[in-house]
């Protein structure tokens, strides 16, 4: 009799698109150790390929696309995807990315934990998967189609029910912050997906299933998911928690903008200022009441953060899904540019080229900045004035970065990139860790926030581990969460063991969440959950008990906190067997100044990063995770963690 499977689908589909060829293998054997989603696709690519040498546009590199023990099922915010592979735009080379939507419960229906994609196809395909079929269908009739006319042609030709994940234009001209999209509001982006797709000349992955996911205690699951359903809707749980549910819920995650910036997090003109400015506020809700269309939820989600909007005159007419945070700054305040017409504008064309929001904004705000300190001319940018405020031009120059048109193909690297080709003078209006440009975020506002950022494997990034209990000012909260340092929660405070211990806190409920195929939004990245230590306790506790009522394995709090770590470390080795170490672990020269602008909880001006008290800070962080003074992780940790194969390989490549 077959071994019964519950919560997982037990199988992972190989794909060789050189050879056409596909195969399955058992998932069982990584569950207990890597539960699924990111733990178990960072395993998956570092057996998989040579993850110190493996050129990331080559047939060689693998991408490895997978849901969670919990995703498609009835856990609140259950539709998350995790896509890993070797990054084309970052310089450490470290590959993950994660959205939402409905494409991972597609794929998870279809019968698949995980799909690894190898190889590069002659011609453009698409793979469609329905069920146990397979087909590599010829897609050179969609090559030059952006994502939105992709998706429409296939909910055609196999129905609504069957999600997609496709590059647009920006993938197939190899722009390496394109990204993989999937309906109107999600993107996979950051570190290049999209890219690595078009260099396999890969244009999209269709799923369609049927089949169930079966949960080991059904009546337990229901329960369990229901109490967490009424919990994150309920205003019981506390000012911060009902106050987070209700902008989420209203007006997605730009109405967070000035919760964000009262510590001066929020970044203005290439983070030449920050905080709060009122004449972005169009920027933050005034959008959605002007031009919003309806609220949408990804897969199980009873916040519906994501929108649609429709402007309909004017010189900016424009349909579409979004915007977040994350756009409506980078395209925005970063850019200069209050007008909420032309950021939705902007947002739609990145959408529909697949162009990454985040360094989109940052490139053109980098190129203001250049242009303003006069490095760059208008000529530089094919006669468009590219200056701060003009939101023209800021339209007109993202079709030239996704088509590689003209200037456009100098902008295809990364901000880092074309300022390193215009001399030691250029660098200095980058922001970036590890070459890419941050989020939206001003990190010297918290310490927490300069050591999550700047450590970051896949550059910087507030999904990696910023410390919500510190950066939303919950001092208990820091204090339990960093394990009793109650300097931990103090902003400013460059504490060594508090503010490493509370990252690592977040870096490691992160990856939790990212590997069971739940949203980080939902579950620790926001203030849900954060009135009090008994919230946040009872969240974990309610995530355990759904995961083992859905899969049987009866994991504990201990098991989840050692695969995270485990994945963690995998992701380390990587980037140190790549070249990175501490030198690239350091804040860049835009944060080390001090930053004028008008915040409520921190000293105006911003203070720059102490580097002398972060590097304190530093050396208590890779103590706690096991590493050197160089951030190499120490081969006795590694083995103590039960990855040997990790430590063997980490020792040969450094020896070499």
């Amino acid at each position: 009799m077959a071994k019964k499977i519950y919560g997982n689908m037990g199988k992972i589909l190989r794909v060789d698109l050189t050879k056409g060829t596909y195969e399955t293998e058992d998932a069982t054997k990584y569950y207990k150790d890597w539960i699924g989603g990111r733990a178990l696709n960072h395993i998956l690519i570092f057996r998989g390929v040579d993850v110190a040498k493996v050129d990331p546009m080559s047939p060689e590199n693998m991408i490895v696309i997978s849901t969670g023990a919990l995703g498609a099922t009835t856990m609140p915010s259950s539709g998350r995807t995790q896509a890993s592979f070797i990054s084309p735009h970052n310089l450490s080379g470290w590959g993950d990315t994660n959205c939402g939507g409905h494409f991972g419960p597609a794929l998870k229906t279809a019968g698949y934990d995980a799909l690894v994609i190898t190889g590069k196809s002659l011609k453009p395909v698409y793979i469609f998967i329905n069920d146990n079929k397979v087909e590599f269908v010829p897609a050179g009739d969609l090559w030059g189609k952006g994502t939105i006319d992709t998706q429409a042609s296939f909910i055609h030709k196999y129905g609504e029910d069957a999600k997609s994940l496709c590059i647009g234009q920006a993938g197939e001209n190899l722009v390496t912050y394109a990204c993989l999209r999937t309906e109107l509001t999600n993107a996979m982006g950051r570190t290049g997906g999209g890219c690595v797709f078009g260099s396999k000349n890969l244009k999209a992955v269709v799923a369609l299933g049927t089949k169930p996911v079966r949960l080991a205690r059904p009546k337990e699951f229901l329960k369990v998911t229901k109490k967490l359903r009424d919990a994150i809707m309920d205003p019981k749980m506390g000012k911060g928690h009902a106050l987070t549910y209700n902008i989420a819920a209203n007006y997605g995650t730009p109405g967070f903008n000035k919760l964000i910036g009262a510590t001066g997090m929020v970044p203005m003109r290439n983070w030449q200022k920050c905080g709060i400015d009122p004449k972005y506020d169009e920027l933050i809700t005034e959008w959605y009441d002007k031009y919003g269309v309806r609220r949408e939820a990804c897969f199980g989600c009873p916040i519906h953060c994501h929108a649609t909007y429709a402007v309909n005159s004017g010189k900016y007419p424009t349909r579409g899904g979004g915007p977040e945070y994350e756009t409506m700054n980078a395209l925005g305040q970063k850019c200069d540019i209050t007008d909420a017409k032309a950021v939705l504008k902007g947002n739609t064309m990145c959408n529909d080229y697949g162009l990454d929001t985040v360094e989109t904004g940052n490139m053109i705000a980098t190129l203001m900045e250049l242009r303003e300190r006069g490095i760059i001319d208008k000529k530089f940018t094919d006669g468009i004035n590219l200056v701060f405020g003009n939101q023209d031009a800021m339209v007109r120059i993202i079709p030239k970065i996704a088509l590689s048109d003209g200037c456009g193909k100098k902008l295809s690297k990364s901000p880092y990139h074309l300022a390193k080709s215009l001399g030691k003078n250029a660098l200095k209006s980058v922001n970036h860790q590890k070459g890419m440009g941050p989020t939206g975020v001003n990190i010297a506002a918290t310490v927490g926030a300069i050591l999550s950022f700047s450590v970051s494997p896949r550059g910087a990034h507030h999904l990696s581990g910023l410390p919500t209990a510190e950066w939303v000012n919950i001092p208990p909260l820091a204090i339990h969460c960093s394990g009793g340092y109650k300097e931990a929660g103090e902003l400013l405070n460059y504490h060594p063991k508090g503010k490493a211990n509370i990252v690592k806190y977040y870096e490691d409920l992160f990856t939790i969440v990212d590997s069971l195929g739940i949203c980080k939004f939902t579950y620790g990245h926001l203030p849900l959950w954060h009135d009090t230590v008994d919230n946040l306790e009872l969240m974990w506790k309610l995530l355990i008990q759904a995961l083992n009522a859905a899969t049987g394995l009866d994991y504990t709090k201990e098991d989840l906190l050692k695969a995270a770590e485990k994945s963690y470390q995998i992701e380390r080795a990587t980037i140190v067997m790549r070249g990175m170490r501490r030198k690239d672990d350091m804040p860049t020269d835009k944060v080390l100044s001090p930053t004028p602008g008008n915040h409520p909880l921190n000293p105006v001006p911003l203070p720059g990063v102490d580097l002398k008290k972060y590097n304190k800070v530093l050396d208590a962080y890779y103590d706690v995770r096991g590493w050197d003074k160089e951030g190499i992780p120490k081969a006795s940790h590694l083995k103590k963690l039960g990855l040997k194969e990790i430590a063997d390989k980490q020792t040969k490549t450094l020896s070499t």
